[in-house]
């Protein structure tokens, strides 16, 4: 069941993009979309895991980076709330690159 979810959040991500849906655009809805990046990351390498298409390793270590980048989202969240809108944006925008960069390497790994 797991895997069925993660496949179908990871579709549904790649479809938006593909289909030409406008990408959110608002600090809220950039963060949201992010956060769900971040699930969908977790879930994939726990299948993956399943899978045997990665390492315990290699899903600690993937664990522990979103979870870094969650820490970010989080620090994103809280700078905004604060009014500071420039931290917020950079935080948004490192962690989101984190997340990316787990993705590709699930599906290069075999993630579906």
């Amino acid at each position: 069941m797991k895997t069925h979810f993660a496949c179908a959040f990871l579709l549904l991500l790649t479809a938006c993009a593909s289909l030409g849906i406008e990408p959110a655009n608002s600090f809220g809805d950039r963060l949201a979309y992010a956060y769900g990046t971040y699930a969908a990351v977790n879930t994939a390498a726990a299948s993956s895991l399943d899978a045997k298409t990665i390492t315990a390793e290699d899903a600690q270590s993937i664990q522990k980076i979103a979870g870094q980048a969650r820490s970010l989202l989080d620090g994103a969240k809280l700078a905004a709330d604060g009014g500071d809108l420039e931290s917020a944006n950079s935080r948004l925008t490192a962690a989101t690159a984190i997340l990316t960069q787990l993705q590709t390497y699930l599906r290069n790994r075999g993630a579906k």
